[in-house]
């Protein structure tokens, strides 16, 4: 054989050795450690855990923050203006108010003479002998005998007032009695029954008169008047020089001998049309002019003695 062909002989042989030998490398790098892809890095390899043991937890994942608009909710909306006719209800539910200040100080000031009668220990009965529309028990059936002669009521009168007023607060307790045992109380014909046993009811006030009655008030030791306790900015009651303490004795010609009377008074007649106020301030007598209506005062109610 020619050197030059066994040159190319051995050159074949060498090449073809060397592909198989390759290809053997490179079939065992693939099964033992795969390629990563392309701009990756492998990862370290782990060895595997035992069966039977539980993998362990991954961490948990990061909540990505969301970006996308939600819809609005109704209450995130602006509200529209206000119409005009809103504004003009609201003024007026403002003047209705205003307007009716004067009915709340009244209310307040019949709770406060409430609360005096209760500070006294008095009860609050109108089925004794001494109630009337507006009196309250203080005294025994003899100490009201004696108050209302010492009132100027004769005592002939006295005991009549006295025995028609227990005998009808004697009939309403029959009457609840009747009804609690035979099951009708509270119904209509309970009402209907209690209607005509009050309709009978005893005044002292219009048996005697008013100025007896005053009497009458200020010696069984109930209130006979009303004092101003306070009095609101820019009001009447400001306007006409009313101060805190001021004992209203008359409203024009009305005598006021708690807050139902004044009450009464000031929405009588014509309303804004002046009237003369007689006040008693610090034991002097004083006279005031306001105009009928809502005075803008505070009440309470209070004692004073008649004859002076």
């Amino acid at each position: 054989m020619q050197p030059r062909t066994r040159l190319v002989l051995t050159a074949t042989v060498t090449f073809f050795a060397g592909l198989l030998t390759g290809a053997a490398v490179f079939s065992d790098v693939l099964r033992h450690e795969p390629v990563p892809a392309t701009g990756e890095q492998a990862a370290p390899s782990v060895p595997a855990a035992p069966a039977e043991q539980a993998p362990a937890p991954e961490p948990p994942a990061r909540i990505a923050t969301v970006t996308a608009a939600e819809p609005e909710s109704p209450s995130a909306t602006v509200p529209p203006a206000v119409s005009a006719e809103v504004t003009d209800a609201l003024k007026a539910r403002i003047d209705e108010l205003t307007e009716g200040w004067g009915r709340m100080e009244a209310d307040l000031a019949e709770l406060r003479q409430r609360i005096a009668v209760i500070e006294r220990r008095e009860p609050e009965s109108d089925d004794d002998a001494a109630t009337s529309s507006r009196g309250k028990r203080s005294s025994t059936p003899a100490e009201q005998r004696d108050a209302l002669i010492g009132a100027g009521v004769t005592p002939e009168a006295a005991d009549d007032i006295l025995w028609r007023s227990s005998q009808l607060s004697l009939a309403r307790l029959d009457l609840y009695d009747e009804a609690s045992r035979d099951g009708w109380l509270g119904t209509a014909r309970y009402r209907e029954e209690l209607r005509r046993i009050n309709d009978q009811r005893v005044s002292i006030e219009d048996e005697i008169g008013s100025d007896a009655y005053d009497r009458y008030l200020y010696q069984t030791g109930q209130p006979n008047r009303v004092a101003v306790q306070s009095v609101l900015a820019g009001s009447a009651g400001e306007e006409s020089g009313l101060m805190p303490g001021d004992i209203i004795e008359r409203y024009g010609d009305v005598q006021v001998l708690d807050y139902q009377d004044l009450r009464a008074a000031t929405t009588a007649g014509e309303r804004g049309e002046l009237v003369s106020v007689s006040v008693v301030r610090d034991g002097q007598r004083l006279e005031v002019v306001l105009p009928r209506g809502p005075i803008g005062i505070g009440l309470d109610a209070t004692r004073l003695d008649p004859s002076r």
